[in-house]
């Protein structure tokens, strides 16, 4: 069987074989073989090379999100890379930008709050999904302009978490008085 699909916007080209011994999976250049065993509706054990991981898969809509040994990928079909597919975050008319939730969850902590500076890769927020805490991070230095959600809030995937304003795009905000680039 062979698939097409993106991986966090790159585009993959897999193949899945059946073998005695497992599946031979082939990406590229690339060649593994998989011992693959389902451990419940939506978690998998799979050995590569000796080393065992635990696969959740969830599905919403067009996208599939898979988390493996905590770190999450969203795959989605190619012609289908819509709103928020290019890591969760949306660019805004003004400039600013708007993270969403990577799939649907519980948001268990705001690590920011309104009017305060941030930096690249800085944990804004952390959403529990499939059993899993995934940390929601800036994709920029700027600050906080707004907070759309709170602790404890069920959140679907995309949900607008937190608006964001690039520093260089714009000087601290006004209101705030602290002169923060």
């Amino acid at each position: 069987m062979e698939f097409e699909f993106f991986v966090d916007n790159a585009l993959h080209r897999i193949s899945l074989e059946k073998k005695e011994d497992g599946f031979e999976i082939t990406d590229g250049e690339t060649r593994l073989t998989a011992d693959i065993q389902t451990v419940s509706a939506n978690g998998l054990s799979v050995v590569v090379a000796g080393r065992a991981s635990l696969v959740y898969i969830a599905r919403d809509q067009d996208k599939t999100y898979v988390s493996i040994a905590g770190q999450q990928f969203i795959l989605q079909e190619p012609g289908r890379e819509g709103k928020g597919f290019h890591g969760a975050d949306e660019k805004t008319q003004q400039g600013a930008l708007i993270v969403t939730a990577p799939m649907p969850g519980k948001v268990i902590k705001i690590a920011v709050a309104e009017q305060e500076a941030v930096r690249k890769n800085q944990t804004l927020a952390i959403v529990e999904a499939m059993k899993m805490e995934n940390e929601i991070k800036s994709s920029l230095d700027g600050f906080v302009k707004s907070i759309f959600v709170s602790e404890g809030e069920l959140v679907d995937s995309e949900k607008p978490l937190i608006e964001l304003v690039a520093k260089k795009e714009t000087g601290a905000p006004a209101a705030s008085g602290s002169g923060r680039p």
